[in-house]
């Protein structure tokens, strides 16, 4: 599912990262000031989006700013700036177009009143500038704007297409065979060979995690026409997927139903159409939007994780902060909860953390420690990546390793002190959740074997196993 995006270079001037262009001619990413030299008590910063793009959804509450402060531009007769383009709605990415936005819009008679000193002189989204142009409507919650930092990573928003996971290795710009029915056909796929399908904000996918069937059965049993109609001829196919039985563990090498069911799918155009189709207009959809924030609520998804999370700092002495739960929550979305105590027990992680004490915040040297102990399975680099995002402010300038920052600078260079304005010591409360039990008693459990004899047959025996490494190894 996940890919890296394109290396890019970015003004800044934190020696967090002098002397790593000497390290990889590739990396030329810095950092900028720290937020907490450009954010005054008087304008909290909500949202930093000088140094990279943030990718927030277009159904947050961020896009709903893009489009209000369009309005104000536009009122003001500032049409050297063009946010939300006449006639369309926001897509919720904020990047310099909304930098220059803000600074435009200081100019304003909405803006008035938003200080001259503030960050927001720098084109910083602040508390000040929400106010200003939103109203009464309450400034985005740390709650919102972990969800927006997930969503950067993630990159996949609700009226999208969905994303196939077969082949997910190979690399299809090069020159070489790209029939899956080819006989000379070579499929890869170490990075993610168990979810077939992702989908949303949140990653669902319809592999070994279900998210997808069960966001549809939920949506279904509310709104059957709903469903009917975006599936049209596959609809009673969507209805084998809710009850197919998927792999055992994380084998996935082709032997169950629910991976018969899926390849043919994948590898049938007009079949493979449907779905995407179906799943970019439902994405549309508050019901399903709902849905889909559900089933992640609950204790079987990641409801569950969350709780794992702070039971663990809990038992470290640690109260979770605003930066902890954005960790929690990217992590429970890209890799699962914290680590079983046989294999990372506490007494480790406080060795661990011993072996930090330069850190800005005690909280700040389990997180390091967690992406150091419990790394990812298939996208080691990637998570690393990310995981630098919820520490990379909390050590003094140098002390992080060279894999840390490269790792961070060539994924994706946001931070969530920094462009979130997450906190380090605000705390955070664990959401209420509940169990698969609340959706009723006719749950649509993987129980069934029906797949056709065509779907059978329709894949080749190396996409269903397909070989673990990336072809570059």
């Amino acid at each position: 599912m996940l890919e890296p995006v394109p290396l890019v270079s970015v003004k800044t001037s934190s020696p967090h990262l002098l002397g790593m262009v000497a390290l990889s001619a590739i990396i030329a990413v810095t950092v900028l000031v720290s937020p907490g030299a450009a954010q005054s008590d008087a304008d909290a910063v909500v949202l930093d989006a000088r140094r990279y793009e943030v990718f927030a959804g277009r159904y947050s509450v961020f896009a709903r700013f893009q489009e209000a402060l369009q309005r104000i531009l536009t009122a003001c007769n500032k049409a050297e700036v063009v946010i939300v383009p006449a006639g369309e709605t926001s897509r919720g990415r904020m990047g310099g177009e909304t930098v220059r936005g803000i600074q435009s819009a200081l100019g304003c008679p909405e803006l008035q009143n938003v200080p001259q000193d503030s960050p927001a002189k720098d084109g910083i989204l602040t508390e000040r500038v929400w106010h200003a142009v939103m109203g009464d409507v309450s400034p985005p919650t740390a709650e919102d704007r972990a969800h927006a930092l997930t969503m950067s990573f993630e990159g996949t928003d609700f009226g999208e297409k969905p994303e196939w996971n077969f082949c997910q290795d190979n690399d299809w710009t090069k020159h070489e065979q790209s029939d899956p029915k080819a006989s000379n056909f070579v499929c890869y796929n170490s990075s993610d060979p168990c979810s077939f399908l992702t989908w949303g904000p949140r990653g669902a996918t319809a592999g070994a995690g279900r998210e997808i069937q069960w966001i549809l059965w939920v949506a279904w049993k509310q709104d059957k026409s709903l469903i009917r109609k975006a599936f049209s001829r596959e609809y009673a196919n969507l209805h084998r997927l809710f009850r197919l039985q998927g792999p055992r563990g994380q084998t996935c090498n082709g032997d169950s139903p629910l991976e018969y069911f899926m390849c043919a799918l994948w590898i049938d155009p007009a079949r493979r159409q449907i779905w995407e189709t179906a799943l970019a207009e439902l994405g549309h959809s508050e019901l399903i939007r709902r849905s889909y924030a559900k089933i992640y609520a609950l204790d079987e998804f990641d409801g569950g994780k969350l709780r794992a999370f702070f039971a663990l700092w809990k038992e470290l002495g640690l109260t979770p902060s605003e930066v902890d739960y954005a960790f929690f929550l990217d992590r429970a979305t890209h890799l699962g909860g914290p680590p079983a105590r046989d294999q990372v027990s506490t007494s480790r992680l406080h060795t661990c953390m011993a072996a930090y004490p330069n850190a800005l915040h005690p909280n700040a040297k389990v997180r390091r420690c967690l992406a150091e102990l419990q790394p990812h399975e298939t996208q080691p680099e990637y998570r690393l990546g990310r995981d630098v995002a919820y520490y990379l402010d909390a050590f003094p300038e140098g002390t992080l390793s060279a894999k840390e920052i490269a790792a961070w600078a060539a994924y994706m260079p946001l931070s969530a002190v920094h462009n979130f304005g997450l906190s380090e010591t605000k705390p955070a409360r664990l959401p209420k959740s509940d169990s698969l039990s609340s959706l009723g008693s006719d749950l649509p459990h993987p129980e069934s074997t029906r797949v056709t004899p065509q779907e059978r047959r329709a894949c080749p025996a190396n996409v269903l196993a397909p070989a673990r490494r990336k072809p570059s190894e």
